[in-house]
């Protein structure tokens, strides 16, 4: 049994709105072993983003309602943390890879500014000590293949592309070392060649150094050649978790079955399937499975009741109301 780096329980998060709140995370539970890979795979809007941010704490309590629940990493609750503790946790326990490059970066900073402060503050090197910081600050930006570290530590986020910039965002968490890197979507605007070699790293620092890694995705394909166990996230519910290899010989929310659907396949047989509907409104959820208004075996129990999350074999668990029966309705992969 791993040793447990972060257990999030019975999580709910609401975000303030003028027509309410929108209950964009219901009741989640997740756990990360240390040295584990884990993916959070969703649509975009389903409340994978909000919940790394809770965990990271920077979502302030004017922005957000936190009705239940809690986040412990290292045993500690990350909700109740002081501002002084979640300084240290991002210094010392935690960093987070952006979606958005324009928005991580600071235009009014040099990167060889913004990367320097990030190594100066973790405590890991003196602060007088400019030689070995800004070594360190080279060796971060030639791992993720910049090939000119001079030149981009000279620059600033405007003056350089936006594959370059999401690299020195990715740089920017590598520089210090972490027990949980959290990484969403990291290769959003990136070459497919530079993504293989930034997925490469990633699995490095997590197998090698024995970091906890938590890959935020909405690309299956992702999913199964990087983490070992994968949360699948609707509309604010984890409708399904497993075993990576498992998801794929036996995929089994109608959801999961649906995502897979979705995905070409090099051998033909026509458009992908699609998923019928929308995500739900957040602020009017419906009251049973969220999944319900979409689902093809929906039945009324779903459109009145939350579905139980029932274990159907080793790590898996599928919150259906199929298998709370005992009465199985799946697709086989193809």
């Amino acid at each position: 049994m791993k040793e447990t780096i972060l257990n999030i329980e019975d999580l709910s998060i609401w975000y303030r709105t003028y027509r309410g709140y929108s209950r964009v995370v219901d009741h989640i539970h997740l756990q990360v072993g240390k040295g584990e890979k884990i993916g959070l795979v969703g649509e975009s809007g389903c409340g994978k983003t909000t919940t790394m941010k809770t965990v990271m704490g920077v979502l302030g309590n004017d922005k957000i309602h936190v009705p239940n629940g809690k986040i412990e990493f290292r045993g500690k609750n990350v909700l109740t943390m002081k501002q002084p503790e979640l300084l240290k946790l991002r210094r010392t326990g935690t960093s987070m890879i952006s979606q958005s490059p324009m928005s991580a970066l600071n235009p009014v900073f040099t990167i060889g500014q913004q990367l320097t402060d990030i190594i100066k503050y973790s405590g890991l090197y003196k602060k007088n000590d400019k030689k070995a910081i800004e070594q360190a600050a080279h060796e971060a930006l030639t791992s993720v293949m910049l090939s000119d570290p001079e030149r981009i530590m000279a620059s600033y986020p405007h003056q350089l592309s936006g594959g370059m910039r999401q690299r020195v965002c990715i740089a920017s968490a590598l520089v210090t070392p972490k027990d949980l890197l959290i990484a969403d979507e990291p290769c959003t605007a990136l070459d497919v060649t530079i993504q293989d070699q930034i997925h490469h790293l990633l699995r490095v620092l997590a197998e090698e150094k024995k970091r906890s890694l938590i890959m935020i995705t909405h690309s299956l394909g992702v999913a199964r050649e990087l983490v070992d166990r994968i949360y699948i996230m609707y509309g604010g519910h984890i409708v399904e978790t497993c075993r990576t290899e498992d998801l794929f010989q036996s995929p089994s929310h109608p959801y999961t079955q649906g995502l897979l659907s979705c995905v070409p396949r090099l051998s033909g047989g026509g458009l992908s399937a699609g998923i019928y509907g929308y995500v739900p409104d957040y602020v009017n959820p419906p009251e049973g499975c969220r999944f319900c208004p979409r689902c093809p075996h929906a039945g009324k129990e779903c459109r009145t009741k939350r579905p139980p999350m029932v274990e159907i074999g080793p790590e898996h668990r599928v919150a259906c109301f199929c298998y709370a029966k005992g009465e199985p309705k799946k697709e086989e992969a193809e």
